[in-house]
């Protein structure tokens, strides 16, 4: 029976509540192109399928699953999986538990009961520390996300499988190993990893992983809602004022979403006033220091849309991940529903990966955009590629990963990844008009608590449209958590009709019974359960945004006149060799209407003489020959960015031009001169990049008028390669932590 019924207002609610932007959505269509959504509930069920099943056969690298004798923690055999399809070095080892803890889990999320299988995990338990790490003898302290992820998607697997006893009481001593580490550090995850077992934290030198706090807010989240017990409120909430008091982006890998979501709960829930949009914000900029180009991938690849991925947005030009991709979308969905603020924005990305996702498959893709294809293990395409690149020789979109290239697996089909389809699976699912989808809220959602079934919808169409429903056979009354409202007051079953405007969202609550709602805080509550949280009583908390101290030196670029920069009216940016390395060189800018010019000039003797010989070299392995990073960021933070481009200048001594290239602008668009020798440690680069170039790269709504004038600033933090990556480093003298833009060794040009 199909019913339309007008909307009924609940007397007394605030209705209409405002829709929050998150910046770098906005650059996301809101219908991209060509749109196909994957069946990706029958994309789960083919992964596991293949990759748990210990007989299978008929092709190399087959079973993906087996049995590992003498497996610590347990009275039987354990079990291993490869990382990649090919992996063969970890064939009869337990192997990585990120990809088989991944792969259980996505099968659960699947609605695939492999508690069998769940019962094993526990071979990765350093019984000592009370963890679930990535290999199972393995210790803490090289890394935070390898040491957090395994245990968070442990503590998710085993809250689907309640009566494993064992798996709850492990899920606790991961709880009460990093409640510790948060005492002892007070909240500061400003680290690289910790010691659980030595109790002190580690630092490598190289980058930090402050992202870290999240997920144990998250842990200690889950183990207070478990047991009610406060110090696990304690503990979450001293690792979100950790992870709340970053000044800049602490993502270093995909942590952060973990924060978003533990905060969103406890403003809903307990009334807390964290700024989760912020933390939302977080996971899709394009950049953190902490991970240079880590974020969200918006723009085309070779005409597809592929905005919505995540992965690396300045890699090649962008490499998106699928493990990034489907763990962010199974963990932000939900953010949502705590937050109904976010719906529309949270909306918009899931159409958006959702259909990019199916990029990461090898029936998505021909022969030549994709690095095994003719792998026939897999016959129903059921297991992602690692990642997608924007460009692989000269290939726009490319399916493939690191394993084959570096030598570590024979095909670049990633379990470590694809495991967690399953995601994917229970989050996004077709309506009756094509691309509005229905997400839902609840599916992915780990933590313990109560709620009704909750659909998120939205309308990418700049016309009305009406959605057919299911409302399933017990009668239930619908409630749009968004707006407030209840769409009937009278229980309703099987097809119902919802009238949708142009970009209107809305979270369709299945309220059971006739119960009255009635208020705490700022929740709408049915028979005891939270079915809204934004009733207008109590305001949830505002996004204030991030104002930068900003300590970053400016540097003058000077106004050229007829095209001939005069290079002693700008003033220079020192750069100095990573690791010890000799190479010492300046940097300036100059700049007119049409071009931003560049000056590299060399002051001190190279460590040693390492000139890539033409571009194509300098493309292909930059890292290894002697040259120069740019970056150019207009924004400073303050508009949204398609990317934040980089453009690679080759050092040479033989008067080679155009020595330089950049994947975010076509070829050629960078012109350079060279002069001088290394033996004479006089070498001398110029050039000049269009701002039509620059501009198109930064893929911005801004206009350029307002990017290019007397009086605007840009921020560029420059990386010297001194003949080797080892010897690479920013102006802060890191090799790989980027200055934020707003610190001390950053450089902001301002065109005089």
């Amino acid at each position: 029976m199909s019913i339309l019924i007008a909307l009924a207002m609940l007397p007394g609610i605030v209705t209409g509540q405002g829709q929050i932007a998150i910046r770098r959505i906005g650059l996301l269509p809101d219908r991209p192109t060509p749109y196909l959504l994957r069946d990706w509930q029958k994309t789960a069920r083919d992964y596991e399928r293949v990759a748990l099943d210990t007989k299978a056969s008929g092709a190399t690298y087959l079973p993906l699953i087996w049995r590992v004798p003498g497996a610590p923690n347990l009275t039987g055999p354990g079990f291993g999986m490869p990382s990649y399809v090919g992996g063969e070095t970890s064939r009869g080892t337990a192997g990585e538990s990120i990809a088989s803890l991944g792969s259980l889990f996505g099968a659960t999320m699947a609605g695939v009961n492999v508690q069998p299988w769940v019962e094993l995990t526990p071979e990765y338990l350093n019984l000592k520390e009370g963890v679930i790490l990535n290999n199972p003898g393995k210790k803490s302290g090289d890394s935070f996300w390898y040491d957090l992820l395994p245990s968070v998607v442990f503590t998710q697997l085993a809250s689907k499988y309640p009566k494993w006893s064992r798996g709850q009481e492990i899920s606790k001593t991961i709880a009460d190993a990093w409640l510790r580490a948060t005492e002892d550090l007070d909240g500061n995850f400003e680290h690289t990893g910790y010691h659980l077992g030595a109790g002190t934290p580690s630092d490598n030198g190289q980058w930090k992983e402050p992202d870290a706090a999240a997920a144990v807010a998250y842990l200690e989240l889950f183990q207070a809602l478990k047991s009610g017990e406060s110090t696990y409120f304690h503990a979450a909430r001293k690792a979100l004022r950790g992870l709340g008091s970053q000044g800049d982006n602490p993502t270093y890998e995909v942590l952060t979403a973990y924060g978003a979501l533990t905060a969103a709960y406890l403003n809903a829930m307990h009334g807390d006033k964290w700024d989760d949009v912020r933390m939302v914000d977080w996971c899709f900029d394009p950049t953190s220091p902490n991970r240079v180009g880590w974020g969200m991938v918006v723009g085309k690849w070779g005409g597809y849309d592929v905005g919505g991925l995540m992965g690396s947005t300045n890699d090649g030009g962008g490499y998106a991940f699928a493990m990034n991709t489907f763990i962010n979308l199974g963990t932000l969905a939900p953010v949502c529903r705590y937050d109904p603020r976010l719906s529309a924005d949270m909306a918009k990305w899931i159409l958006n990966a959702s259909n990019a996702a199916r990029l990461f498959y090898k029936d998505s893709l021909d022969a030549e955009h994709q690095s095994g294809r003719a792998w026939t293990g897999d016959p129903h395409a059921g297991i992602a590629y690692e990642a997608l690149r924007k460009t692989w020789e000269g290939k726009s979109p490319y399916a493939a990963g690191d394993a084959k290239r570096s030598g570590w697996a024979k095909e670049d089909f990633g379990l470590y990844g694809g495991g967690y389809v399953g995601l994917l699976g229970a989050l996004v699912h077709p309506t009756s008009v094509p691309e509005i989808l229905r997400s839902d809220l609840r599916a992915t959602d780990c933590l313990p608590t109560k709620g009704f079934p909750t659909d998120l919808l939205w309308n990418p169409y700049d016309v009305e449209k009406t959605v057919r429903l299911d409302l399933g056979t017990l009668p239930v009354r619908p409630f749009d958590a968004v707006s407030n409202e209840f769409l009937s007051f009278i229980p309703v079953s099987g097809r119902y009709d919802i009238k949708l405007r142009p970009k209107q969202a809305v979270q369709i609550v299945r309220v059971p019974g006739m119960h009255l709602p009635y208020y705490k805080q700022n929740q709408i509550i049915v028979d005891g359960i939270p079915i809204g949280f934004n009733n207008g009583r109590v305001p949830l908390p505002p996004h204030k945004g991030v104002v930068h101290s900003d300590a970053s030196v400016r540097v003058k670029a000077s106004r050229v006149a007829d095209g001939k920069p005069n290079w002693s009216l700008a003033e220079p940016i020192k750069l100095v060799a990573g690791a010890g390395g000799t190479t010492r060189a300046d940097l300036r800018f100059a700049w007119d209407e049409q071009y931003l010019y560049f000056q590299l000039t060399q002051t001190a003797k190279a460590t040693e003489t390492v000139e890539a010989p033409n571009v194509a070299e300098l493309r292909r392995h930059r890292w290894d020959f002697e040259h120069v990073e740019l970056m150019f960021d207009p924004s400073r933070n303050s508009f949204a960015l398609t990317s934040v481009p980089e453009a690679s200048i080759g050092w040479n001594s033989k008067g080679v031009a155009n020595l330089a290239y950049s994947d975010d602008m076509p070829d050629g668009a960078i012109e350079t001169t060279s002069s001088g020798t290394s033996d004479k440690s006089d070498r001398v680069v110029e050039g000049r990049i269009p701002w039509s170039a620059l501009y198109k790269s930064f893929g911005t709504h801004e206009p350029l008028g307002n990017i290019v004038r007397h009086g605007s600033e840009f921020a560029c933090q420059p990386l010297m390669t001194d003949g080797s990556f080892r010897r690479q480093a920013y102006l802060n003298g890191k090799p790989y932590t980027r200055p934020t833009g707003f610190d001390k060794d950053s450089r902001t040009i301002v065109l005089q």
